[in-house]
């Protein structure tokens, strides 16, 4: 039987050759990957943010039934750091939800952001409401605010 491959029986249940390397090389790769994903860095700096703008949102309505805001209404928000210089925040998503509305913007390299046109509503029976606001830029902690805006319906 020279010339071809003679393979010999495995009688005693042991794992040989190229099954065992791959285990190996299997364990290694999850640990390298692990120890990978351990060294990203996470978001450190924190962030605060202001509505400069309309922070308080109020009309007069007609009947007590659900209402919609007759104007449409931008909202001016300023983003910037809390560490020791304050500087603003450039590229950061800024987002207001609420009130059956929802806007979205990202700031420029002043750290602000005008949010454009929304017009907010008001369920029947319910005279005021709140928009949160959700702050996201890479390299900082997520900042929420969930009563940025307050969305009032004057009797």
């Amino acid at each position: 039987m020279r010339g071809k491959y003679c393979f010999r029986k495995n009688t005693e249940g042991q794992v040989l050759g190229l099954p065992m390397y791959l285990i190996i090389v299997m364990i290694v790769a999850v640990a390298v990957i692990a120890a990978v994903i351990f060294m990203i860095p996470q978001g450190t700096r924190t962030m605060s943010a202001q509505v400069t703008d309309n922070a308080l949102i109020a009309e007069t309505a007609g009947d007590a039934g659900a209402f919609t805001f007759a104007n449409t209404y931008q909202v001016e928000i300023t983003v910037t750091t809390n560490d020791e210089r304050a500087d603003p925040i450039s590229g950061a998503t800024v987002t207001l939800v609420g009130a059956g509305a929802a806007v979205e913007g990202t700031t420029g390299n002043d750290g602000t952001v005008t949010l454009p046109g929304f017009s907010p509503t008001l369920n029947a029976n319910v005279n005021e409401a709140y928009m949160k606001l959700t702050v996201k830029a890479t390299g900082f902690e997520d900042f929420e605010d969930v009563q940025a805006v307050s969305i009032v319906r004057l009797s």
